[in-house]
């Protein structure tokens, strides 16, 4: 089988800006080691560009853009787990029985 090596320089670009950002959030309550980042995310960043480099024949290019593309949100910080919505406190306000609101956190 084939790899596709066209995903070695986005996997490299990748791992430089995890760490990158690693080094710049510095310690927080995600991370208690200072200025590394959590070995998961980097062992994530190979995950996804390992299976990436699975494609090959016609797929091969579009699964290169694919990973450029991992490495522009990356670097555009599109994607943080740390600010997805199911990690966010809901609030708003319900209605009691009186008629009086009150705030709610879920």
């Amino acid at each position: 089988m084939n790899a596709n090596k066209g995903i070695l320089a986005p996997l490299f670009v990748a791992l430089t800006l995890v760490t990158y950002r690693g080094v710049r959030s510095g310690s927080n309550a995600n991370n208690p080691v200072a200025h590394l980042p959590l070995p998961n995310q980097l062992v994530g960043a190979v995950a996804v560009f390992g299976a990436l480099s699975l494609f090959s024949g016609r797929a091969e290019k579009p699964a290169t853009v694919a990973a450029w593309g991992l490495d522009v949100a990356i670097l555009l910080n599109l994607w943080n787990p740390a600010k997805t919505p199911a990690t966010q406190p809901k609030t708003g306000t319900t209605k009691t029985a009186q008629g009086t609101t009150s705030a709610a956190k879920n």
